[in-house]
This record gives C-alpha cells, sequence and structure tokens, in this order.
C-alpha cells in the first residue's frame, strides 16, 4: 500500500437487524456508529475510513465477508457459525451487551411461549397443535427452540400437526397473541417488545413462557481482517465507540436496546455449532436458497 494511502473498511449489517423500524431510520443509525467507530480507530490509524455498505440477507452477508478483507459485519450468531465453518480467516471480536435479566450482559435465551387462552400449560400439551418459528437461519428463532424441544423429548416438526415459518420475532407473536398458533420461538424480549406495539399493550398478560434455553452467546461482529496487529486496534475502537454517549445510541437504536459492545472469541459461539450438529443439519438445509 502506497504511504498515505487510506485504509478502508466495510461495516455491513443485515436487514433484519432490527425489527418495527423503518430501513432508513436503521441506516442512519449504523452510519453514526460507523462514524464514531471511523474516529476512534483514527486514534491509532490515522487514514482509517469506515463506510457503511448496504444490508443484505445472512447468505450474502457471509459472502462478503469470506470475500473482502478489512471487512467487519454486525451478524447473528448463526450467520456467523455458517460462514467459520467456510473459512477460519472471519473472526468473532466483539459482542453486543443487552438488558437481560435485570443486568447487562453478553448472553440472552430464546423462549417458547404460547396464549393463556390455549389451554396450554406445558410443551406436552402442545404436541399435535400448531407452532411458529420464525426464519430458519435464525438463532433464537427457530434454531435453539428446535434443540430445546429434541432435549424435551419433542420433534420440532414431527410431533406438530402444522409447522410454519412466519418471517420474524414479531410476527410469530402476533401469531400466537392471535392464537392463529398454539406455539411460538423468539428471543427474550419478544414478548415486552409486542406490548409495545399499539393494539398489543396486554401483550405481557396474553402470553407467557413455557420454557426458556440455556444462555446463547449474544449477536457478535466479525472481521476479516488478515493481520493481527489491524484487529487488535479495529477490536478496541469498536469497544470504545460502543462506550461513547453517541455509539450507545446508535446501538440502542439499530440493535434492539444493544447496551454497548465487549470483547469475545469465536469459541463462545461453538455451542450454537455444536445446536446445528446436534439436529443434524446443514448449512444449506437452513439458509435461504437464491432464485
Amino acid at each position: 500500500m502506497q504511504a498515505g494511502a487510506e485504509l478502508i473498511f466495510q461495516l455491513g449489517y443485515y436487514p433484519w437487524i432490527t425489527q418495527n423500524k423503518p430501513p432508513e431510520k436503521i441506516r442512519g443509525s449504523v452510519e453514526l456508529f460507523a462514524s464514531t467507530f471511523e474516529k476512534e480507530l483514527q486514534r491509532k490509524l490515522a487514514r482509517a475510513k469506515a463506510i457503511v455498505t448496504d444490508p443484505v440477507d445472512v447468505p450474502l452477508q457471509i459472502d462478503r465477508i469470506l470475500a473482502n478483507e478489512r471487512t467487519i459485519e454486525l451478524m447473528n450468531p448463526l450467520g456467523f457459525v455458517f460462514g467459520r465453518l467456510r473459512s477460519r480467516k472471519i473472526e468473532a471480536v466483539a459482542v453486543a451487551q443487552r438488558f437481560i435479566d435485570g443486568s447487562v450482559g453478553v448472553t440472552y435465551f430464546a423462549q417458547l411461549y404460547t396464549n393463556v387462552d390455549s389451554g396450554i400449560s406445558s410443551l406436552d400439551q402442545a404436541v399435535q397443535k400448531s407452532v411458529g418459528y420464525g426464519v430458519p437461519f435464525s438463532t433464537s428463532n427457530f434454531l435453539i427452540p428446535a434443540l430445546e424441544l429434541r432435549k424435551k423429548q419433542i420433534h420440532p416438526f414431527c410431533d406438530f400437526k402444522t409447522v410454519q415459518f412466519l418471517g420474524g420475532h414479531d410476527l410469530v407473536a402476533k401469531a400466537v397473541y392471535n392464537q392463529q398458533v398454539a406455539l411460538g420461538a423468539g428471543h427474550d424480549g419478544v414478548i415486552i417488545n409486542l406490548s409495545n406495539q399499539q393494539g398489543f399493550e396486554d401483550a405481557q398478560s396474553k402470553l407467557k413462557t413455557l420454557l426458556r434455553s440455556s444462555p446463547i452467546p449474544s449477536d457478535p461482529v466479525v472481521v476479516n481482517i488478515p493481520t493481527e496487529a489491524e484487529r487488535v486496534e479495529v477490536t478496541a475502537a469498536l469497544i470504545r465507540a460502543g462506550a461513547t454517549d453517541e455509539g450507545k445510541q446508535a446501538l440502542a437504536d439499530f440493535w434492539g436496546d444493544v447496551r454497548g459492545l465487549a470483547a469475545t472469541s469465536s469459541q463462545n459461539y461453538e455451542v450454537v455449532q455444536s445446536a446445528v450438529q446436534d439436529l443434524g443439519f446443514r448449512p444449506e438445509d437452513l439458509l435461504p436458497k437464491a432464485h
């Protein structure tokens, strides 16, 4: 590289990184975080520049980070695991911190829940009824709830009369609320999030959790940066950016009320890889097919 040339870092994300917000609002918040990150990175890499790329869904996000160096992607855990299976050159370096169970931490959980009017009080009573998942490549909207069902000797497909992939946490929650499905899968905050939407203010009294999973590592910030020295500086700058007032606000706005970033390692996501293997899935089983 020529002396004085800019160091361009691409920062990307997936379009459903948060729900119930217009794409332009999400984009603006990601760009605010990128600007804050750029300022922090320039403290050690004076010519660094951060550019926000267009949001793409998980399969294209994996392709993008594998194909391009100096790329940073805000990913979901399952997306990172599938990318890591293809190449070890990508690393999880930071993790989203969220407010769970009364404190800020780097894990969350999945849950299976129902409507209080369904007459269901245990998972066994949901057998041969209907279940709603989000998308197959979601960690908490499908994979981990499916694993928890198998642990209870309930097949996530065959033991239900109907199985629907409804497209997202909020869509599943609305289907359970309206009793279109008997059982729903989602992340820890899905019921609270629904209660914040107009027309669903009573969701916390209408929906009840039947099972919550073991802790899941929260969403990672993943990088393809070949040199260790640059990777160290990028990681530190990401965490510092997430600790500023602007960075905290941006993260909260575009990433489901994230409170900051903490350092992590790729090994922390082996629990998600184990879930894929335990259920016998291949990446091509869960990732959407190209049209």
